[in-house]
């Protein structure tokens, strides 16, 4: 059988000898490569879709080998690894251990930069053209940023430093309109209409760059055209190159999706059938977007706000109801953060709806505009714990340690459906300083109604789940089912009989609660789906020494490390936090 295209490529530099017609039939067996394989294992399939002829053509007329490409939000990378010879990692997508979504540098020299957040390629490649243009080197550095990344505010740094450097430095937008919700605000206005060249060549030619301009961005000549006229300019000054694409490009179905088929699990290609960017059950998300419906229609003075995560945070459907106080502010969580200061310093009752994941990027603005402002805003926080397989940097469980450390603002972790609920209500009638409220990104287990107390105990309160003599387990909510599993092995093997309790409350502790328990019980384990450093069982552990309290206390968390990517039960057998690590580590730590 002859070998396809796509086949035949073992690194980049096979790229660079074909001729136009191999250029075209390789951009279609990657497109047809692509759909086939990630309809089946899930993924980031619309922004690949959209920049396989971008991604050919730069393999086609820069040198990777000393010419490095630094991709911004790496879920663009998947012709890249193509064409650096990942082909067979495909089929391990989505899997523990396998490829990653994401421009991972452990997976290939030519992944330069771990890219899984927007806007850091700019300030990235920057600091590596400063360094060849130091050194003598003529070497140049090409960065590629899109999917609304351009928004963000480290993206505006970069690109305003490069300018006046005059940096050996090529800037690629990838302009498809989108973030992973359709673009908004000013860069959408200057990137958009028929006269879109005339205005984006006058920003940046003023700002101190060269500009060209493609407008059909699935031509593989145009853009090589493009790419080139570049290469002779760059030792002059900076030079960006405006593609127009298109994403979703070539599958049917991204045509009249919201986002393009930014990401989707598994789905049949014809049909659509199974076509989601999240599992399909009952999330806490939804219960966040259900319960600021019914706030917003109950009063006018209720505003939500989202970074450009709409969907993860659960406000998708509201910002169809009420379009003018649900707002999607693009790829900027400073900003988000600044303007609902704004909109609750002017009365208004505010919900910032974030992902653990990108919430970090706005850790000044939290500390500033909210914390030491003492306005009552509600951050309410999806994707605390594990986030599955996006990797090692959109895991939420670094949360604790920064955020506890802010004054002025109390943390709640809403880890079951009915205690999500009732806070969001309580801050809907009583919000009087700010908060943050962390929630899984995980499905609803059906089992919380059968563990549960039947009648909800008071918010300020720790809640017992199951009581006990023999000792006390400390849970936060996404911890509370493996609480249980450990209440009956330690009964069912040890014949110890401990009290499961809900925590809750991770600042300020519930004090009160805890001495009394502590005292009574003598013996404690915590559990928490975070590092150990700054984390919940470290903080109890501290507070149990002050007070003197003669409680051996066993803290089950994560070591300060990053993670892979992987699911809930995966990453916590690799952490040793699942149940049956925690029972033999008991064992001796008893001893």
């Amino acid at each position: 059988m002859k070998k396809s295209t796509l086949d035949l490529i073992t690194s980049s530099s096979d790229i660079r000898k074909m001729n136009s017609e191999e250029l075209e039939t390789l951009a279609s067996e990657i497109r047809n490569f692509l759909i086939n394989t990630i309809s089946k294992t899930g993924g980031h399939i619309g922004a690949n879709l959209g920049v396989i002829e971008l991604t050919i053509s730069l393999h086609s007329v820069f040198d990777v080998s000393y010419e490095p490409l630094v991709f911004d939000v790496g879920h663009q990378g998947y012709t890249h690894k193509l064409l650096t010879g990942r082909k067979d990692a495909f089929k391990s997508l989505n899997k523990f251990g396998g490829m990653s979504r994401f421009i991972t540098n452990s997976e290939s020299p030519y992944d330069i930069l771990d890219a899984s957040h927007g806007g850091t390629a700019i300030s990235t490649a920057s600091g590596m053209a400063y360094s060849n243009k130091m050194s003598g080197s003529s070497d140049i550095v090409v960065a590629i940023i899109g999917d609304g990344s351009l928004v963000e505010g480290m993206a505006f740094e970069g690109l305003n430093y490069a300018a006046q450097e005059k940096l050996p430095l090529i800037i690629v937008i990838n302009d498809n309109g989108m973030a992973i919700a359709p673009n908004i605000g000013g860069i959408k206005n200057l990137f958009s209409g028929s006269n879109w060249i005339e205005k984006s060549r006058a920003w940046f030619e003023n700002m101190g760059y060269a500009y060209e301009a493609v407008d059909e961005g699935h031509s593989i000549p145009e853009i090589c055209s493009a790419l080139q006229k570049a290469r002779a300019q760059v030792h002059l000054k900076p030079v960006v190159v405006h593609i127009k694409t298109e994403k979703g490009r070539g599958l049917e179905l991204a045509k009249n999706h919201p986002y393009k088929l930014h990401f989707s699990m598994p789905f049949d290609t014809d049909t659509g059938e199974g076509v989601s960017a999240t599992p399909i059950g009952e999330s806490y998300q939804a219960i966040v977007g259900d319960s600021l419906s019914d706030f917003m229609t109950r009063s006018e003075d209720i505003f939500a706000i989202t970074p450009a995560t709409p969907y993860a945070s659960g406000i998708e459907e509201l910002m169809k109801k009420f379009p003018n106080r649900a707002i999607d502010v693009g790829m900027a969580e400073q900003h988000a953060v600044g303007m609902a200061a704004g909109l609750a310093i002017k009365g208004k009752n505010v919900f910032v709806c974030f992902q653990a994941t990108f919430m970090q990027r706005a850790i000044d603005q939290i500390f500033h505009d909210i914390c030491y402002t003492k306005v009552p805003i509600t951050i309410v926080s999806a994707r605390s714990g594990f986030s599955g397989y996006d990797g090692p940097t959109h895991h939420g469980i670094y949360d604790f340690g920064f955020l506890r450390t802010l004054p002025n603002i109390e943390i709640f972790y809403a880890g079951t459906k009915r205690d999500l609920k009732a806070i969001l209500e309580e801050r809907y009638r009583n919000a009087k300083s700010p908060m943050i409220i962390l929630h899984p990104y995980e499905l609803i287990s059906p089992l919380q109604d059968q563990f549960l107390p039947k009648k909800i105990s008071p918010l300020d309160r720790m809640e017992c789940v199951e009581e006990g003599t023999e000792g006390i387990i400390i849970a936060l909510g996404n911890k509370l089912i493996d609480a249980i599993n450990l209440k009956k092995m330690l009964f069912e093997k040890k014949k110890q009989n401990f009290a499961v309790y809900n925590l809750r409350w991770v600042n300020p502790l519930p004090i009160k609660d805890l001495k009394f328990l502590l005292r009574k019980y003598k013996k404690a384990i915590t559990l928490e789906e975070s590092v150990k450093n700054g984390g919940i069982g470290t903080a109890i552990n501290d507070f149990a020494c002050s007070e003197k309290i003669d409680c051996r206390i066993y803290v089950s968390a994560i070591e300060n490390k990053f993670l892979p990517a992987g699911n809930k039960q995966e990453l916590s057998e690799l952490a040793e936090i699942d149940v049956k690590s925690i029972f033999q580590q008991l064992e001796s730590f008893w001893r």
